[in-house]
């Protein structure tokens, strides 16, 4: 029983809809709709990666230790002959050490290459011109004649 009266009842709610769609009165009216554009520059930043094959240099690793230790015995002793107390001393044997480091370093002898690629990134830059949409404006009169406009504004993202 509650089927029938669900039934008629939606049947009743139709019939009305459809009966008062009949009689709305339509009017029909001239509009424009134009839509409006700016020109922007935009820049790209194009990536250019470029590899090639080099050769690195593999130095001698021949132990220098010895040298150091005999550079600061002497500078030691130098230190001792100059100054009198053990600050000299302990600054030639300091002295004497890198004397001897460095002079170590600059006899190193390239023993072989180890080949590698190397990757560097040389970017482009690229430049256009876009036709960019920004709104659109719906223009129309009434059966008055006064018109009227209505403005639909792009809606833009916000991002960080």
């Amino acid at each position: 029983m509650k089927y029938i009266i669900t039934i008629l009842a939606s049947m009743f709610l139709f019939a009305n809809v459809v009966n008062a769609e009949n009689n709305y009165v339509r009017e029909e009216v001239n509009a424009y709709l134009t839509h409006h554009y700016i020109w922007e520059t935009v820049q790209h930043r194009q990536s250019n990666r470029v590899c090639k094959d080099v050769d690195i240099p593999i130095y001698s690793t021949k132990d220098k230790t010895g040298n150091i230790i005999i550079g600061s015995i002497l500078g030691g002793i130098i230190g001792k002959q100059v100054g009198d107390d053990d600050g000299a001393t302990a600054l030639g044997a300091i002295l004497g050490g890198a004397i001897a480091n460095a002079d170590a370093e600059s006899k190193k002898t390239v023993v072989g290459y180890k080949r590698t690629t190397v990757c560097e990134d040389h970017p482009t830059f690229i430049t256009e011109e876009r036709k960019i949409y920004k709104y659109s404006t719906l223009r129309f009169k009434d059966k008055n004649g006064f018109q009227y406009d209505i403005n639909f504004i792009r809606h833009e993202e916000i991002t960080d």
